[in-house]
Order: C-alpha cells, then sequence, then structure tokens
C-alpha cells in the first residue's frame, strides 16, 4: 500500500493504493480534516488527481458541513458550556479559564498547541478521581490513565488494565463525562458488551442510555473538534 498527499485549493487529500479496491473511493474524515481516496491497482497517479478535481465542489460542500478548526474568536464547548477562545500573544505564557472565555496567554503561534496540552491535562485531572471512585465501587483498579488523541475512539481498555480517554472527553457535559469513564471502568470487569458488561455500567451511572443517546447525536461534532494554527 502506497500513500501520497495532495494539497488543492487549502485541502488535503491523501491516496492509499489498496490491492483489493475495484473502484475509485473518496470520503472525507472530519477528525483530521483530510480527504482520502482509495486507489485500485491498475489505476494511474494522474487518472486518481482528475477524479479529485472532478470532484472539487462536492469536496467543498463535504467540508463546509463540518466545523471548522477552531481558534480565536470561536466557541470551544469546555465541559458543555462554550467558552470563546482568545490568544493574548503576550506573556506569561498561561491559560485562564474564565465564565465565558478561554484566554491563552504567550505568542500566538504556539497556542493551539499550548491549548491542547491544557485540556489534556484537564482531561487526567478530572477524570482520574471518578474513575477511583467507580473502580472503588466495582472493586477493581486501573493500572494507569492516559489521554490521547484518537480519532475515532472516546476512550478504551486494554487487557492490562490501562484506560485511555480522548482529551475531547473534556468537550462534553460532566453527566456523559461520567457515563463515559463508567463505560471503560467497567470493562475492567467485562471486556465485552455483554448484559454483565452492561450492568457494571448502570451500577455506576443509571441514565447511561440518557447519555449514550447525546453521544450519538451530539459526539460526532465533538470528536470533529480541531484547534487552528494562527
Amino acid at each position: 500500500m502506497t500513500v501520497a498527499l495532495l494539497q488543492m485549493d487549502g485541502m488535503a487529500v491523501r491516496f492509499r493504493r489498496h490491492a483489493q479496491a475495484r473502484r475509485l473511493v473518496l470520503r472525507y474524515d472530519p477528525a483530521s480534516d483530510e480527504f482520502r481516496v482509495s486507489l485500485p491497482a491498475g489505476v494511474s497517479a494522474r487518472t486518481a488527481e482528475r477524479f479529485v478535481r472532478d470532484h472539487r465542489d462536492w469536496m467543498l460542500n463535504e467540508r463546509a458541513r463540518h466545523p471548522h478548526p477552531l481558534g480565536p474568536g470561536d466557541m470551544l464547548p469546555y465541559l458543555g458550556i462554550g467558552r470563546r477562545i482568545a490568544y493574548t500573544d503576550i506573556s506569561p505564557r498561561t491559560i485562564r479559564l474564565e465564565e465565558d472565555c478561554l484566554t491563552v496567554g504567550g505568542p500566538a503561534d504556539q497556542a493551539p498547541a499550548r491549548l491542547q496540552r491544557w485540556l489534556r491535562a484537564s482531561a487526567r485531572a478530572h477524570i482520574a478521581p471518578i474513575a477511583r471512585g467507580y473502580g472503588d465501587r466495582l472493586n477493581v483498579a486501573p493500572s494507569r490513565i492516559s489521554i490521547g488523541d484518537m480519532r475515532t475512539r472516546w476512550g478504551s481498555c486494554s487487557s492490562r488494565g490501562t484506560l485511555r480517554f480522548n482529551w475531547r472527553i473534556m468537550l462534553a457535559p460532566p453527566p456523559v463525562v461520567r457515563y463515559l469513564v463508567a463505560h471503560e471502568v467497567a470493562h475492567l470487569l467485562e471486556l465485552n458488551h455483554s448484559p454483565r458488561f452492561w450492568a457494571h455500567v448502570a451500577r455506576l451511572c443509571a441514565e447511561w442510555r440518557q447519555h449514550r443517546s447525546w453521544l450519538t447525536h451530539h459526539g460526532g461534532a465533538l470528536m470533529a473538534v480541531r484547534l487552528a494554527a494562527v
């Protein structure tokens, strides 16, 4: 499988050649803000590029349907409450969480990375005590808790007891965050989605169906959130 990247009208297009592919397929991944093209073995790179350019209007419309990378002036939900992002471009390099604003100090070109590190740290500080409390109720304990940048998953539980959460979990309302933590803690007992697993989830979060439904309707928009460079 070979991979090539094309920039077109500010859009990133990643080509992957698959021996099993029968036709050219174009998809958009909001989480990475990339278009991906699957190429059959016999299709030339020139043909694939022409295929992409023929679909330019569809690509622009598809991208417009999804949230753009967030930057200064945009609203970022933090624990379900919208805060406007502000980059000061001056010292100190600290982040202030206010009632309706997230102010990021320091050089503006480094602000997105600084904000994401802050969100990761906030996620760890928020999630760890919840996970420990839920673990006590089920008589289990995670071996480790980590925060990542997964493209399609809110969390995971390894066979060794490591719980891993997406930093975007901090964009959801607190009850939904607690459900997501309960979900992964329950996996410490059942690495499946059997009735016994859901019974463990219900012990920790009685309204888990309501919160799972909220994620079904709103989780895609949160999963697509990216922080824009200046």
